[in-house]
């Protein structure tokens, strides 16, 4: 899928791309990279709030699955939070959680573009491109 770093350093190609990227560009990317500068973390972020990782990792959707999984376990052992400073950052992590699901269907999408755009310029058919992307 795609790391911390590849979303900090991604441009967009043209104008399509700028928009699907601009359309779900949020706050989770420089306040991720904030945390890995944080004397306290190491260089790492914690993906939605629960799981520990760097920048140079890939972040897939299954381990924002897996995120949401020990969200729900959290939630049945711990029940409400305790203070109105736990309850914010819950709430926190939670929008960071749907934030970078978001980037990272649509870096997804915006690369599947960018490989039919090319593929486009061979002599395939179309059916033929799709089958090749679907396996990027």
């Amino acid at each position: 899928m795609v790391t911390l770093n590849q979303l900090i350093e991604f441009t967009p190609n043209d104008d399509d791309e700028r928009e699907m990227f601009e359309k779900c560009k949020s706050n989770v990317i420089n306040e991720y990279l904030s945390d890995t500068k944080s004397t306290w973390s190491n260089g790492t972020f914690y993906l939605g709030g629960f799981m520990k990782m760097k920048p140079n990792e890939e972040i897939t959707l299954k381990k924002i699955d897996e995120v949401k999984i020990m969200r729900e376990q959290r939630d049945k052992e711990y029940g409400e939070p305790c203070n109105s400073s736990e309850h914010a950052s819950i709430l926190r992590s939670k929008r960071q959680l749907d934030e970078i699901e978001t980037l990272v269907n649509f870096y997804s999408v915006i690369l599947r573009h960018r490989y039919l755009k090319e593929l486009a310029k061979t002599n395939l058919n179309y059916d033929v491109n799709n089958i090749i992307v679907s396996y990027t």
